[in-house]
């Protein structure tokens, strides 16, 4: 008896030694693919970031040229007043 007891004993750690294994193990998975997302996230609002950039950039161009067509027509105007 005392024999079957230590068997089912072993077999009751080794069982629930397992189950913490599997556990953790899901559990680093579930963090590995949490950080993917984050990376994914992160990885997009950077791209978002860079297409504002780029509009300001262009919007910034567009308004010096406007600037200096201003500039043109307020130097042509007090030319000939």
């Amino acid at each position: 008896m005392s024999q079957w007891w230590a068997e089912m004993q072993q077999n009751w750690r080794e069982h629930t030694a397992k189950v913490s294994n599997d556990i953790q193990a899901r559990k680093q998975e579930h963090d590995a693919a949490r950080a993917a997302r984050a990376a994914d996230r992160a990885e997009a609002d950077a791209n978002a970031a860079i297409e504002f950039a780029l509009a300001a950039v262009e919007e910034a161009e567009y308004a010096v040229l406007d600037a200096r067509l201003a500039r043109v027509e307020a130097d042509e105007k007090s030319s000939k007043g």
